[in-house]
């Protein structure tokens, strides 16, 4: 397996599903592995994009820190946290428990972690509401179909679901 250094930052050049970046432990596999947005935005976007989470990013539950810059409601009842930090955008996607089935993994994580944000930073409406608060934000990798919402990571990797975020600053910290 191949290993690049990116801004700092060690990640997969080479996908193989039991490989784990350098500097992370076997014992580490399964669990929060920090990256960076600019390191998830450097990833080879899969052709044709997986419809079932079948590369190493996507069966990875990731931490970041990053500022949210907006926040939505989308039509399928997710919200959608726009992500800036190193350089780079990315989306975060917080599932709404009505949509996850009874035997989601995690499900109660990512129910916590939403009900975190929306008490912390308020409720989304279906327009951007401009936010600035820097958080360590966890969340399994997620490669998107290509489509036109902007900000984006550059291969539509996501963080979706979230997990479990922590507020550093802003939102009432």
């Amino acid at each position: 397996m191949k290993i690049v250094a990116v801004a700092g930052t060690v990640l997969l050049a080479a996908y193989a599903a039991t490989a784990a970046p350098a500097g992370v432990n076997d014992s580490d596999k399964g669990c929060n592995v920090r990256l960076t947005l600019a390191a998830i935005n450097a990833l080879p976007q899969p052709h044709p994009t997986p419809k079932t989470r079948s590369t190493p990013f996507e069966r990875q539950v990731w931490r970041i820190n990053v500022q949210i810059t907006e926040f939505k409601l989308e039509g399928d009842s997710d919200i959608h946290l726009v992500m800036f930090g190193d350089g780079a955008y990315g989306i975060a996607e917080m599932p709404a428990a009505k949509c996850l089935p009874k035997k989601t993994r995690d499900r109660k994580a990512i129910i916590a972690a939403r009900k975190k944000f929306t008490s912390s930073c308020g409720q989304p409406t279906n327009s951007w509401k401009q936010l600035g608060a820097v958080v360590s934000i966890s969340g399994a990798g997620f490669f998107d179909i290509p489509h036109t919402q902007k900000p984006h990571a550059l291969n539509f990797a996501e963080l979706h679901p979230v997990t479990a975020i922590k507020l550093i600053s802003g939102c009432g910290t």
